[in-house]
């Protein structure tokens, strides 16, 4: 199964599903903090983790920043289609995504945003349709502030470890990584509950009782 198709079965799958078909499996959730929250609501976001680690820099001048924030900007000429940026930045208070990057992003295929960081342009992003998990906002610029020490390395948020072509399903319940070597067997079983949690449904609107109905298809 290519990653497009690994891709789009799952932005069909609800996030307490695919947690369902990890307990189901034996595995564990690997559930990031809720205090991410995502920017749009509504929207379900699947895809590769693409991951960012950054840190705070001592201040230097806008000028003196160019070159940092140089090999950050890099990054968004490697992303691919259906990648979710996965951006770490501990103890750093500077805005570490905005509209205009999101922009370049988008035009790459790239789904959106896990961002264990701050958020800016919030306006922007809305008006692109563009979703992040963010975890506070700020309006400053990174540019001589903050610079990337890494890409496409394992990073941690809030002890889960996230490795570069994780699956990353993301909506409104959390936020769930998905190892990429696991990733095709715990579609198969999440479409499986996902298809039982139809039946039951369908069954509760004729007034059958839970209990009939997991017993029956062995979820609720």
């Amino acid at each position: 199964m290519d990653r497009t198709e690994l891709c789009r079965r799952y932005r069909a799958v609800p996030v307490p599903v695919v947690c369902d078909a990890l307990y189901a499996l034996g595995m564990k959730e690997q559930v990031l903090p809720s205090r991410l929250r995502p920017l749009l609501p509504d929207t379900r976001i699947v895809g590769e983790a693409y991951t960012v680690l950054g840190r705070a820099i001592a201040p230097v001048t806008w000028d003196e920043g160019i070159p940092l924030i140089e090999p950050y900007l890099r990054v968004f000429e490697e992303l691919t289609p259906d990648c979710i940026i996965v951006s770490v930045n501990p103890n750093s208070t500077v805005g570490h995504f905005g509209e205009l990057t999101a922009n370049a992003a988008q035009a790459q295929g790239c789904q959106g945003v896990i961002l264990e960081g701050n958020l800016r342009d919030t306006e922007g992003l809305r008006n692109i349709g563009f979703q992040v998990f963010y975890s506070e906002l700020s309006p400053t610029n990174a540019i001589g502030r903050w610079e990337m020490e890494a890409s496409q390395v394992a990073v941690s948020i809030g002890g889960v470890t996230v490795s570069p072509g994780d699956i990353v399903v993301a909506d409104f319940d959390g936020i769930v990584i998905v190892p990429r070597a696991d990733s095709k067997r715990v579609l198969l079983e999440a479409e499986s509950i996902d298809a039982a949690e139809a039946a039951v449904r369908s069954e509760a609107a004729e007034g059958i009782p839970p209990m009939t109905s997991f017993e029956k298809h062995g979820h609720i």
